[in-house]
């Protein structure tokens, strides 16, 4: 699925997702089922080149995802992919349900840092950063932990579009870079 929306187009779907789910009070079932539908598309791509085949009438399209689907999933999801695919809009699958994944972090008052560190968190350090990633964003973090020991030590953390560098790496070449500035100053 290779397809890109522009940004506004992916969001409007996504956005009609959201509150459609809201309305009918079904936000964490719908939310469950797109992502499957996701995944199971992923692995698909003899059912995506299908159901965007130009030359495939959408009421063959429908027939066959009603048969498929119907009495599987909620008739909100089932109602959302056969507009996508109405719309010609399946090769975005993808990128729709990304955007639409967001805005219901977003409704949910959730956000999701980024936890690289040198060795595993223990569930004490794991406790401690959620904790304190709550406290500084005043929403429920969602940890999503890396592992990569060229940090050396301590841990990076990345919240959105901010990074806050608490390695050891990182002292280290803060240090390296105010030593090569006094050098400089002082001409040596």
């Amino acid at each position: 699925m290779a397809k890109v929306l522009s940004g506004w187009k992916a969001r409007r779907y996504a956005v009609a997702l959201l509150n459609t789910s809201i309305k009918a009070n079904t936000l964490d079932l719908v939310e469950s089922e797109v992502k499957a539908l996701a995944e199971m598309l992923s692995h698909s791509p003899q059912l995506v080149k299908f159901l965007s085949q130009p030359l495939v009438p959408f009421s063959e399209k429908e027939r066959r995802m009603r048969q498929w689907l119907e009495n599987r999933i909620s008739p909100i999801t089932l109602n959302f992919l056969l507009t996508i695919v109405k719309h010609k809009r399946i090769e975005a699958f993808d990128q729709i349900i990304r955007i639409f994944t967001e805005l219901v972090r977003e409704y949910r008052g959730e956000t999701v840092a980024e936890v690289i560190s040198a060795v595993p968190l223990t569930d004490t350090e794991r406790e401690m950063a959620i904790q304190r990633l709550q406290e500084i964003t005043g929403k429920k973090v969602l940890l999503n932990e890396k592992v990569d020991p060229s940090i050396i030590g301590g841990m990076l953390i990345i919240v959105g579009d901010k990074l806050l560098d608490l390695s050891l790496k990182g002292h280290l070449e803060r240090i390296r870079e105010q030593l090569r500035q006094v050098f400089v100053a002082t001409g040596e």
